[in-house]
Protein backbone atom coordinates (compact mmCIF):
# COMPACT_ATOMS: atom_id res chain seq x y z
CA UNK A 1 0.00 0.00 0.00
CA UNK A 2 1.36 3.33 -0.70
CA UNK A 3 2.02 6.16 1.74
CA UNK A 4 -0.88 8.34 2.43
CA UNK A 5 2.19 11.04 1.89
CA UNK A 6 5.52 11.73 0.78
CA UNK A 7 7.66 15.01 2.30
CA UNK A 8 4.43 15.69 4.41
CA UNK A 9 2.71 16.72 0.50
CA UNK A 10 -0.75 14.64 0.54
CA UNK A 11 -0.65 11.99 -2.48
CA UNK A 12 -1.64 12.85 -5.91
CA UNK A 13 -2.13 12.06 -9.69
CA UNK A 14 -1.56 7.53 -10.12
CA UNK A 15 -0.11 7.84 -6.28
CA UNK A 16 -3.55 8.85 -4.81
CA UNK A 17 -5.56 6.38 -6.87
CA UNK A 18 -3.61 3.53 -6.53
CA UNK A 19 -4.12 4.28 -2.68
CA UNK A 20 -7.58 4.44 -2.95
CA UNK A 21 -8.04 1.66 -5.00
CA UNK A 22 -5.80 -1.26 -2.27
CA UNK A 23 -7.84 1.22 0.31
CA UNK A 24 -9.68 -2.38 0.84
CA UNK A 25 -6.38 -3.85 2.00
CA UNK A 26 -7.15 -2.92 5.50
CA UNK A 27 -11.10 -3.90 6.10
CA UNK A 28 -9.41 -7.38 4.57
CA UNK A 29 -6.50 -7.62 7.30
CA UNK A 30 -8.87 -6.76 9.99
CA UNK A 31 -11.72 -8.81 9.32
CA UNK A 32 -9.41 -12.13 9.01
CA UNK A 33 -7.43 -11.02 12.01
CA UNK A 34 -10.57 -11.76 13.45
CA UNK A 35 -12.01 -14.98 11.88
CA UNK A 36 -8.43 -16.30 12.75
CA UNK A 37 -8.45 -14.75 15.93
CA UNK A 38 -4.95 -13.64 16.97
CA UNK A 39 -6.05 -11.63 19.52
CA UNK A 40 -7.34 -14.07 22.18
CA UNK A 41 -3.42 -16.43 21.91
CA UNK A 42 -2.10 -13.03 22.83
CA UNK A 43 -4.25 -12.03 25.67
CA UNK A 44 -3.48 -15.42 27.01
CA UNK A 45 0.64 -15.35 26.84
CA UNK A 46 1.50 -16.18 22.80
CA UNK A 47 3.33 -13.55 21.50
CA UNK A 48 5.53 -14.64 18.70
CA UNK A 49 4.19 -15.75 15.37
CA UNK A 50 5.12 -19.27 15.75
CA UNK A 51 2.97 -19.37 19.87
CA UNK A 52 0.16 -17.42 17.78
CA UNK A 53 0.24 -19.85 14.84
CA UNK A 54 -0.44 -22.48 16.68
CA UNK A 55 -2.87 -21.49 19.00
CA UNK A 56 -4.61 -19.83 15.96
CA UNK A 57 -4.45 -23.28 13.62
CA UNK A 58 -2.82 -21.23 11.08
CA UNK A 59 0.52 -21.32 8.99
CA UNK A 60 3.82 -19.51 11.15
CA UNK A 61 4.08 -17.49 7.43
CA UNK A 62 0.62 -16.36 6.89
CA UNK A 63 0.22 -15.43 10.53
CA UNK A 64 3.18 -13.80 10.87
CA UNK A 65 2.69 -11.66 7.70
CA UNK A 66 -0.60 -10.41 9.12
CA UNK A 67 0.21 -9.91 12.97
CA UNK A 68 2.84 -8.06 10.61
CA UNK A 69 0.25 -5.67 8.90
CA UNK A 70 -1.92 -5.17 12.66
CA UNK A 71 1.84 -3.94 13.91
CA UNK A 72 1.70 -1.10 10.70
CA UNK A 73 -2.08 -0.62 11.25
CA UNK A 74 -0.98 0.09 15.04
CA UNK A 75 -3.93 -2.67 16.20
CA UNK A 76 -0.66 -4.72 17.43
CA UNK A 77 2.94 -3.49 18.59
CA UNK A 78 6.32 -5.83 18.00
CA UNK A 79 9.83 -5.84 19.56
CA UNK A 80 12.26 -8.01 18.78
CA UNK A 81 9.44 -10.78 17.33
CA UNK A 82 7.21 -10.48 20.51
CA UNK A 83 3.89 -8.98 19.44
CA UNK A 84 1.42 -7.23 22.15
CA UNK A 85 -2.39 -6.02 22.03
CA UNK A 86 -2.45 -1.88 21.36
CA UNK A 87 -5.24 -0.36 23.98
CA UNK A 88 -8.29 -0.70 21.15
CA UNK A 89 -7.45 -4.27 20.53
CA UNK A 90 -7.33 -5.63 24.06
CA UNK A 91 -10.32 -3.89 24.54
CA UNK A 92 -12.84 -4.44 21.62
CA UNK A 93 -11.09 -7.08 19.78
CA UNK A 94 -10.46 -9.88 22.24
CA UNK A 95 -13.49 -12.59 22.47
CA UNK A 96 -14.84 -12.46 25.87
CA UNK A 97 -14.43 -9.20 26.44
CA UNK A 98 -17.35 -7.04 27.56
CA UNK A 99 -17.29 -4.13 24.49
CA UNK A 100 -15.84 -7.09 21.60
CA UNK A 101 -16.68 -5.96 18.80
CA UNK A 102 -15.24 -9.13 16.80
CA UNK A 103 -18.66 -10.93 15.82
CA UNK A 104 -19.90 -7.83 13.73
CA UNK A 105 -16.25 -6.91 12.04
CA UNK A 106 -15.50 -10.28 11.33
CA UNK A 107 -18.39 -10.65 9.05
CA UNK A 108 -18.26 -10.90 5.31
CA UNK A 109 -21.68 -9.37 4.77
CA UNK A 110 -21.07 -5.80 3.90
CA UNK A 111 -18.12 -7.25 1.69
CA UNK A 112 -20.33 -9.11 -0.01
CA UNK A 113 -22.85 -6.28 -0.59
CA UNK A 114 -20.30 -3.65 -1.75
CA UNK A 115 -18.90 -6.18 -4.05
CA UNK A 116 -21.94 -5.63 -6.44
CA UNK A 117 -21.76 -1.69 -6.01
CA UNK A 118 -21.49 -1.51 -10.01
CA UNK A 119 -24.77 -3.18 -10.85
CA UNK A 120 -26.01 -1.68 -8.02
CA UNK A 121 -25.13 1.59 -9.31
CA UNK A 122 -26.78 0.66 -12.71
CA UNK A 123 -30.06 -0.69 -11.41
CA UNK A 124 -30.74 1.61 -8.52
CA UNK A 125 -31.46 -0.64 -5.91
CA UNK A 126 -29.86 -3.95 -4.41
CA UNK A 127 -28.75 -7.08 -6.67
CA UNK A 128 -27.98 -9.08 -3.75
CA UNK A 129 -31.18 -9.04 -1.22
CA UNK A 130 -32.37 -10.55 1.70
CA UNK A 131 -35.81 -10.36 3.14
CA UNK A 132 -36.79 -8.07 5.39
CA UNK A 133 -37.98 -11.01 7.88
CA UNK A 134 -33.92 -12.31 7.58
CA UNK A 135 -31.92 -8.99 8.11
CA UNK A 136 -33.75 -8.39 11.25
CA UNK A 137 -33.54 -11.97 12.87
CA UNK A 138 -29.63 -12.83 11.46
CA UNK A 139 -28.11 -9.14 10.91
CA UNK A 140 -29.56 -6.83 13.29
CA UNK A 141 -29.65 -8.64 16.70
CA UNK A 142 -25.60 -8.64 15.92
CA UNK A 143 -25.45 -5.09 14.44
CA UNK A 144 -27.37 -3.80 17.71
CA UNK A 145 -24.48 -4.81 19.81
CA UNK A 146 -22.03 -2.98 17.87
CA UNK A 147 -23.46 0.02 17.65
CA UNK A 148 -24.47 0.04 21.50
CA UNK A 149 -20.88 0.17 21.86
CA UNK A 150 -20.09 2.80 19.56
CA UNK A 151 -23.37 4.99 20.72
CA UNK A 152 -23.14 4.77 24.21
CA UNK A 153 -20.89 8.25 24.85
CA UNK A 154 -22.76 10.27 22.23
CA UNK A 155 -26.16 8.99 23.58
CA UNK A 156 -25.16 10.49 26.75
CA UNK A 157 -24.68 13.47 25.26
CA UNK A 158 -28.04 13.53 24.09
CA UNK A 159 -29.54 12.86 27.00
CA UNK A 160 -27.17 15.58 28.84
CA UNK A 161 -28.47 17.90 26.13
CA UNK A 162 -32.09 16.99 26.33
CA UNK A 163 -32.29 17.14 30.03
CA UNK A 164 -30.66 20.08 30.63
CA UNK A 165 -31.36 21.64 34.00
CA UNK A 166 -35.02 22.92 34.20
CA UNK A 167 -36.07 20.61 31.55
CA UNK A 168 -39.59 18.68 32.16
CA UNK A 169 -39.08 15.18 33.96
CA UNK A 170 -40.99 12.18 33.95
CA UNK A 171 -40.79 11.79 29.82
CA UNK A 172 -42.93 9.05 28.44
CA UNK A 173 -40.30 8.15 25.88
CA UNK A 174 -41.10 6.12 22.98
CA UNK A 175 -37.95 4.25 21.15
CA UNK A 176 -38.44 3.78 17.67
CA UNK A 177 -36.10 0.84 16.35
CA UNK A 178 -34.69 0.96 19.87
CA UNK A 179 -32.41 -2.09 18.60
CA UNK A 180 -30.24 -2.36 22.37
CA UNK A 181 -32.17 0.76 23.52
CA UNK A 182 -28.58 2.69 24.28
CA UNK A 183 -30.16 6.02 23.12
CA UNK A 184 -32.89 5.89 25.21
CA UNK A 185 -31.44 3.87 28.17
CA UNK A 186 -28.89 6.91 28.73
CA UNK A 187 -32.65 8.94 28.94
CA UNK A 188 -33.47 6.63 31.47
CA UNK A 189 -30.45 7.01 33.50
CA UNK A 190 -30.50 10.56 33.61
CA UNK A 191 -34.36 10.64 34.11
CA UNK A 192 -35.02 8.34 37.11
CA UNK A 193 -39.19 9.00 36.12
CA UNK A 194 -38.64 8.08 32.29
CA UNK A 195 -40.80 5.57 31.56
CA UNK A 196 -40.09 4.10 27.97
CA UNK A 197 -41.52 2.10 25.40
CA UNK A 198 -39.41 -0.07 23.39
CA UNK A 199 -40.18 -0.82 19.60
CA UNK A 200 -38.74 -2.94 17.43
CA UNK A 201 -38.72 -6.37 15.44
CA UNK A 202 -39.48 -9.18 18.47
CA UNK A 203 -36.56 -10.89 17.57
CA UNK A 204 -34.33 -7.36 18.63
CA UNK A 205 -36.68 -6.83 21.21
CA UNK A 206 -34.72 -10.31 23.04
CA UNK A 207 -31.61 -8.42 22.76
CA UNK A 208 -33.11 -4.81 24.07
CA UNK A 209 -34.60 -6.53 27.37
CA UNK A 210 -30.56 -8.03 27.64
CA UNK A 211 -29.57 -4.33 27.99
CA UNK A 212 -31.98 -2.79 29.67
CA UNK A 213 -32.18 -5.06 32.53
CA UNK A 214 -28.35 -4.96 32.71
CA UNK A 215 -28.47 -1.40 32.98
CA UNK A 216 -31.06 -1.32 35.53
CA UNK A 217 -33.96 0.25 33.80
CA UNK A 218 -35.74 -2.66 32.71
CA UNK A 219 -38.70 -2.30 35.29
CA UNK A 220 -39.24 0.89 33.30
CA UNK A 221 -39.35 -0.49 29.83
CA UNK A 222 -42.58 -1.57 27.58
CA UNK A 223 -42.07 -3.77 24.93
CA UNK A 224 -43.71 -3.34 21.65
CA UNK A 225 -42.98 -5.37 18.53
CA UNK A 226 -43.52 -4.23 15.09
CA UNK A 227 -42.87 -2.90 11.76
CA UNK A 228 -41.95 0.95 11.92
CA UNK A 229 -43.59 0.63 8.34
CA UNK A 230 -46.77 -0.36 9.42
CA UNK A 231 -47.61 0.63 13.06
CA UNK A 232 -49.79 3.41 14.15
CA UNK A 233 -48.37 4.79 17.57
CA UNK A 234 -51.05 5.90 20.12
CA UNK A 235 -51.94 9.85 19.53
CA UNK A 236 -50.50 12.31 22.03
CA UNK A 237 -48.99 9.50 24.29
CA UNK A 238 -45.25 10.83 24.33
CA UNK A 239 -42.89 13.64 25.14
CA UNK A 240 -40.01 12.48 23.32
CA UNK A 241 -40.08 10.06 20.07
CA UNK A 242 -36.06 8.72 19.40
CA UNK A 243 -34.84 7.46 15.91
CA UNK A 244 -31.40 6.38 16.51
CA UNK A 245 -29.57 5.22 13.26
CA UNK A 246 -33.18 4.75 11.50
CA UNK A 247 -34.35 7.05 8.77
CA UNK A 248 -31.12 6.10 7.01
CA UNK A 249 -32.71 2.79 6.02
CA UNK A 250 -35.61 4.62 5.03
CA UNK A 251 -36.81 6.71 1.13
CA UNK A 252 -38.33 10.15 1.33
CA UNK A 253 -41.87 8.46 1.39
CA UNK A 254 -41.44 6.26 4.07
CA UNK A 255 -39.46 8.74 6.30
CA UNK A 256 -42.31 11.41 5.87
CA UNK A 257 -44.98 9.15 6.62
CA UNK A 258 -43.05 8.27 9.66
CA UNK A 259 -42.71 11.84 10.98
CA UNK A 260 -46.52 12.36 10.45
CA UNK A 261 -47.36 9.56 12.57
CA UNK A 262 -44.90 10.58 14.96
CA UNK A 263 -45.94 13.61 15.21
CA UNK A 264 -49.57 12.72 16.31
CA UNK A 265 -48.22 10.20 18.87
CA UNK A 266 -46.39 13.15 20.46
CA UNK A 267 -48.23 15.47 23.35
CA UNK A 268 -48.10 19.62 23.28
CA UNK A 269 -44.53 20.01 23.65
CA UNK A 270 -43.09 16.96 22.48
CA UNK A 271 -39.78 16.24 20.75
CA UNK A 272 -38.52 14.35 18.25
CA UNK A 273 -34.71 13.01 18.35
CA UNK A 274 -33.56 11.90 15.12
CA UNK A 275 -29.67 10.91 14.82
CA UNK A 276 -28.19 9.95 11.75
CA UNK A 277 -25.94 10.58 9.32
CA UNK A 278 -25.90 13.91 7.60
CA UNK A 279 -24.18 15.29 4.69
CA UNK A 280 -23.70 18.81 3.78
CA UNK A 281 -25.97 20.18 1.38
CA UNK A 282 -23.82 19.89 -1.40
CA UNK A 283 -23.34 16.60 -0.56
CA UNK A 284 -19.30 16.85 -1.09
CA UNK A 285 -18.96 15.92 2.48
CA UNK A 286 -18.29 14.12 5.11
CA UNK A 287 -17.11 11.16 3.55
CA UNK A 288 -18.78 8.80 5.82
CA UNK A 289 -22.15 10.18 5.36
CA UNK A 290 -21.44 10.12 1.46
CA UNK A 291 -20.02 6.63 1.98
CA UNK A 292 -23.15 5.53 3.77
CA UNK A 293 -25.72 6.54 1.21
CA UNK A 294 -23.81 3.78 -1.05
CA UNK A 295 -24.43 1.48 2.24
CA UNK A 296 -27.80 1.89 1.79
CA UNK A 297 -27.98 1.31 -2.13
CA UNK A 298 -25.93 -2.06 -2.22
CA UNK A 299 -28.23 -3.21 1.22
CA UNK A 300 -32.33 -1.36 0.90
CA UNK A 301 -34.29 -0.69 -1.73
CA UNK A 302 -35.25 2.92 -0.88
CA UNK A 303 -32.21 4.08 1.92
CA UNK A 304 -29.58 6.70 1.86
CA UNK A 305 -28.49 9.41 3.74
CA UNK A 306 -29.85 13.29 4.02
CA UNK A 307 -29.19 16.71 4.48
CA UNK A 308 -30.43 18.90 6.95
CA UNK A 309 -32.40 21.20 4.50
CA UNK A 310 -34.23 18.10 3.57
CA UNK A 311 -34.68 16.98 7.25
CA UNK A 312 -36.14 20.53 7.78
CA UNK A 313 -38.70 20.02 4.99
CA UNK A 314 -39.96 16.97 5.95
CA UNK A 315 -40.83 17.97 9.53
CA UNK A 316 -41.98 20.74 8.63
CA UNK A 317 -44.43 19.07 6.75
CA UNK A 318 -45.14 16.64 9.36
CA UNK A 319 -46.78 19.87 11.36
CA UNK A 320 -43.08 20.51 13.58
CA UNK A 321 -42.96 24.05 14.57
CA UNK A 322 -39.37 24.17 15.76
CA UNK A 323 -36.24 22.20 14.20
CA UNK A 324 -32.73 22.58 16.22
CA UNK A 325 -29.57 20.77 15.87
CA UNK A 326 -27.51 19.60 19.01
CA UNK A 327 -23.89 18.28 19.46
CA UNK A 328 -23.38 15.26 20.84
CA UNK A 329 -19.85 14.29 19.71
CA UNK A 330 -20.80 12.27 16.84
CA UNK A 331 -19.89 12.08 13.17
CA UNK A 332 -23.46 14.27 12.90
CA UNK A 333 -25.45 16.44 15.39
CA UNK A 334 -28.62 15.20 16.55
CA UNK A 335 -31.94 16.89 14.93
CA UNK A 336 -34.18 17.85 17.28
CA UNK A 337 -37.67 18.81 16.09
CA UNK A 338 -41.01 20.02 18.27
CA UNK A 339 -44.30 19.85 18.04
CA UNK A 340 -46.44 22.64 19.13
Amino acid sequence: MTEPSRGGRPLTGPQRLQQMHFSFAAERVLSASLQIDVYSPIAAGKHTAAEIAAAAGASERGTRMLLDALAGFELLTKREGRYELSADAARYLVRGNPEYLGTFLASDRLWNAWGHLADAVREGKPTLSSSQKEVAEDFFPVLVRTLHITNSEPAQHLAARLLCPGAKRGLRVLDIGCGSGVWSIAIAKADSEARVTAFDYARVLETTRQYVERDGVGSRYEFEPGNLREAEFPERRFDLVILGNIVHGEGEASARDLFARIHRALDAGGRLAIIDMIPNEERTGPLFALLFALNMLVNTDAGGTYTLSEYRTWLTAAGFARIETLDIQSHSPAIVATKE
